[in-house]
C-alpha cells in the first residue's frame, strides 16, 4: 500500500524538483533490418518484441542471445517508444521487459526498495525524488524531453481562435482557457493528478500560471481562495478522467467525436494525430499556454539492490545505447525531444519533420515555450492533497457488483475488500482516491436480478459499505440487468452535470442472460459517453467484460491477483 503524501514528501526531504532538459545524441539513421517476429510476437526496427500480457513487453536481441534481461518499471507513455528500445536492446545485447505503470506505482516501487525491479523510467524526475527515500537510485540521465500541452480538435481550435487552416496557433493564457471552459465553449480530458505525470505536471503548471507568479508555486499561493477557485472552474471542464497518458490518447483516437480536447504530452498528440489521420478524422492542434507549461524528462534510473555487477553493466550498454544517433532518431520521429533544451537533434529527417508537423500546431523551436519551475516537495504534497479533496470534480461512480453464487468465498471477498480500498475514507486516502464531499458513490448488488441502489453521498460511505460486507452471494447472474439498472442512474447524473461519471462492473464475467444487446442499445440511446470499467473476480471469463470495454470506452481489470489497493486505486483514477 502507498504511504500517505505527507509521508511520501516527508521522505524525499523536500528536494526542490528541477526537470532537467538534458541532451541525448547526435545525427544518424537506423541501418538494422527488422527481423521477423516470433510466434505471439511483432517485429520492430531492430530488436524483438513480444507482449507478455497487460502492460507487460519483452524485447529481446534478434539473435536471442542475451545472457541478462532487465526489469524495468516504466511510464505508459514508454509504449510509444518501442522502436528506439528495440534498438538499444540490439546494440547493447541486453534483453528488456518492460512493465508499463502510472507514476504513483514507480514511486511506490522505490519506496518499496525497488522490489524485483533493475530500474525505472518515469515520465518525470519528481517520482524518483519522492519515491526514493532509501536512496537506491544511481545514474539517472534524461532520455529526452516532452512538454504537456493541449490537444484540441483543429475545428475547435479554429472556431476558438486559437488555430487558422494551414495548422498556425495561438498561444492563449491559462486565463483565457479557463473563460472558454467557464463558457462551456471547451471540455477536455486529462490524467488524474494522484495518479499519473502527465495531469499532476498539468495541474501544477494551472496552480503556477494562475498565481501570477513569476517563480515556483508556494504554500502561500495554495492558501490563496480566489486561485484555487480559478483552478476549480478549470478542473470543472474535464468530461473524462484517466490513469494512464498513453490509454487517454487512445480513448481519444477511439472516439474522436465525443473527446475535442485532451491535455497530455506533446508526444502522445502528435502520435494520435498520425492515428486520428489514417483513419480519416480531423488531427488535434497542440495549444501551450503562454503563460506557462510544464515539461517532463524521460529520465531511465538504476536501482541499485545489490545485483551483481553483470546487471549494472547491462543497465550502462542499455542506457548508453539509447542515446545513440539511432536510437534518439527513433525517439524524436515518435514526437521526443532529444536535444539540449527541446530541441530536435534530427529535425532535417521526414519523419521527424512529421512528428512535429506545424500543420499539427506543434512548436519546433521549443526555446519560444515558457516551462514552469517545479516547487518544492513540500508544496507538491499540499498541491496534490488540494487537488483530491478540494479542487478535482467531483465524481459519481455506479459500483455494479456481482452477488451470484458463483461469487462465493474468495470472490466476495475480494469485491468486499476491494471495495474498501477505494471507498473507505482511511484506507482510500493512503493511495489519494478517497471519497471528497462532492462525490456520489451507488452500490448495485445483483445476482439473478439487481437490488436496491445504496447511495453514498460525500465521505460517508459507512452504509455502503455495510450492505456490501453484509449481503451473500446466492444465486444467479444477470449482470446486465444490474448494469441497465445503473446505466439509468448515470445517465441522470450525466444529464445534470458537474460530474465526471462511470459505471465499474465486479464480476467474474459470466451471465446467465445474454442481454448484452439490450444493454447497448439502451446505452446507445443515452446519447452519453459513460465508460463501463470492469474488473474480474473469481473464475473470471474477460469476455464478456471485455466486450463493455469497448463498447463504452472502458477498461477492463484484473482483480484475481496481485495487490487489491493498486487495482481499485487504477480503477478510480479513471473517474
Amino acid at each position: 500500500m502507498c504511504k500517505p503524501w505527507s509521508r511520501i514528501i516527508a521522505s524525499a526531504c523536500s528536494v526542490l524538483l528541477v526537470i532537467v532538459l538534458a541532451g541525448c545524441g547526435g545525427l544518424g539513421l537506423p541501418g538494422l533490418p527488422a527481423p521477423s517476429a516470433p510466434e505471439g510476437g511483432s517485429a520492430t526496427t531492430s530488436g524483438v518484441s513480444q507482449d507478455l500480457g497487460e502492460n507487460v513487453e519483452l524485447f529481446e536481441p534478434s539473435g536471442g542471445s542475451s545472457s541478462v534481461r532487465l526489469k524495468i518499471a516504466s511510464g505508459s507513455e514508454n509504449k510509444e517508444a518501442a522502436d528506439a528500445i528495440a534498438y538499444a536492446v540490439e546494440q547493447s545485447g541486453v534483453a528488456i521487459e518492460m512493465h508499463y505503470m502510472g507514476s504513483l506505482d514507480i514511486m511506490a516501487v522505490l519506496e518499496a526498495g525497488g522490489g524485483d525491479y533493475d530500474a525505472v523510467w518515469p515520465a518525470s524526475s519528481m517520482w524518483i525524488s519522492m519515491g526514493d527515500s532509501g536512496h537506491i537510485v544511481r545514474d539517472s540521465k534524461s532520455t529526452s524531453t516532452t512538454p504537456v500541452v493541449f490537444g484540441i480538435a483543429k475545428s475547435k481550435a479554429i472556431e476558438l481562435g486559437w488555430a487558422e487552416e494551414d495548422g498556425t496557433t495561438a498561444s492563449p493564457s491559462t486565463a483565457e482557457i479557463l473563460d472558454v471552459v467557464r463558457s462551456g465553449d471547451l471540455s477536455f480530458s486529462m490524467t488524474s493528478a494522484t495518479q499519473s505525470n502527465s495531469g499532476a505536471s498539468a495541474y501544477l503548471a494551472f496552480l503556477t500560471a494562475l498565481s501570477g507568479t513569476d517563480g515556483a508555486l508556494t504554500a502561500e499561493n495554495l492558501e490563496d481562495a480566489d486561485l484555487t477557485s480559478e483552478v476549480a472552474s478549470l478542473l470543472a471542464g474535464v468530461d473524462r478522467s484517466s490513469g494512464s497518458s498513453d490509454w487517454l490518447k487512445e480513448m481519444v483516437v477511439a472516439d474522436p467525436e465525443a473527446h475535442q480536447a485532451m491535455v497530455n504530452y506533446e508526444s502522445l498528440v502528435s502520435q494520435a494525430d498520425r492515428e486520428l489521420e489514417e483513419a480519416g478524422h480531423e488531427p488535434l492542434v497542440a495549444v501551450y499556454p503562454s503563460d506557462g507549461i510544464a515539461v517532463s524528462d524521460s529520465p531511465l534510473a538504476y536501482v541499485d539492490r545489490g545485483q551483481d555487477g553483470e546487471v549494472e553493466d547491462a543497465f550502462t550498454a542499455f542506457q548508453q545505447a539509447l542515446a545513440d544517433d539511432d536510437a534518439t532518431l527513433a525517439l524524436e520521429r515518435v514526437g521526443r525531444r532529444c536535444g539540449l533544451g527541446g530541441k530536435l537533434l534530427h529535425a532535417d529527417d521526414e519523419e521527424v519533420q512529421r512528428a512535429f508537423s506545424a500543420s499539427w500546431g506543434i512548436v519546433q523551436d521549443a526555446s519560444a515555450l515558457k516551462s514552469i519551475p517545479l516547487p518544492a516537495g513540500d508544496v507538491i504534497e499540499q498541491a496534490l492533497t488540494l487537488y483530491q479533496t478540494a479542487l478535482k470534480k467531483p465524481s459519481y461512480t455506479v459500483w455494479v457488483v456481482d452477488y451470484s453464487g458463483s461469487m462465493y468465498g474468495e470472490g466476495k471477498e475480494g469485491v468486499v475488500s476491494g471495495l474498501e480500498q477505494a471507498l473507505d475514507p482511511q484506507l482510500a486516502a493512503a493511495s489519494m482516491i478517497q471519497p471528497t464531499e462532492g462525490d456520489v458513490n451507488v452500490l448495485i448488488p445483483f445476482a439473478g436480478s439487481p437490488g436496491a441502489a445504496v447511495v453514498a453521498h460525500g465521505s460517508d460511505t459507512a452504509d455502503l459499505l455495510d450492505e456490501a460486507r453484509e449481503r451473500e452471494a446466492d444465486g444467479g447472474t444477470d449482470m446486465y440487468a444490474g448494469l441497465l439498472a445503473a446505466l439509468e442512474l448515470a445517465s441522470a447524473a450525466k444529464d445534470e452535470g458537474g460530474y465526471t461519471v462511470a459505471i465499474a462492473l465486479l464480476s467474474d464475467g459470466v451471465s446467465d442472460t445474454m442481454n448484452h444487446d439490450a444493454f447497448l442499445e439502451a446505452y446507445k440511446r443515452t446519447g452519453s459517453d459513460i465508460p463501463v470499467f470492469s474488473i474480474m473476480f473469481g473464475d473470471a471469463d474477460p469476455t464478456q467484460l471485455d466486450e463493455l470495454s469497448e463498447a463504452t470506452n472502458g477498461r477492463t481489470f484484473d482483480g484475481r491477483e496481485g495487490d487489491l489497493a493498486t487495482v481499485f486505486r487504477q480503477v478510480k483514477g479513471y473517474n
